[in-house]
């Protein structure tokens, strides 16, 4: 394929399947706290932009847009985790 892991249907249906209801080991955090999370990047991480033109679909673009932040900055984390998922 193109180097995305896929999940079997045994997985997703074992997935779908499980439930727990034990909260207790995780901490609470307010609409603030959750706000300033960001992913966590490897290491060798480096946070340097570059200005580049691509041509998408137009309904990819307005489903990246129904997020609350930038669609640009959502594109950038889809494609990072494709790319760390692929090594």
């Amino acid at each position: 394929m193109n180097g995305v892991k896929t999940l079997s249907p045994e997985r997703i249906a074992e997935i779908k399947a499980f439930k727990n209801t034990n909260f207790t080991d995780c901490p609470v955090m307010n609409e603030d706290e959750l706000k300033r999370l960001r992913p966590r990047y490897p290491e060798n991480f480096i946070n340097e932009k570059q200005t580049v033109q691509i041509q998408l679909d137009k309904d990819i673009i307005e489903w990246l847009k129904q997020s609350d932040s930038g669609y640009q900055t959502r594109a950038n984390a889809i494609l990072r985790q494709a790319m760390l998922q692929a090594n």
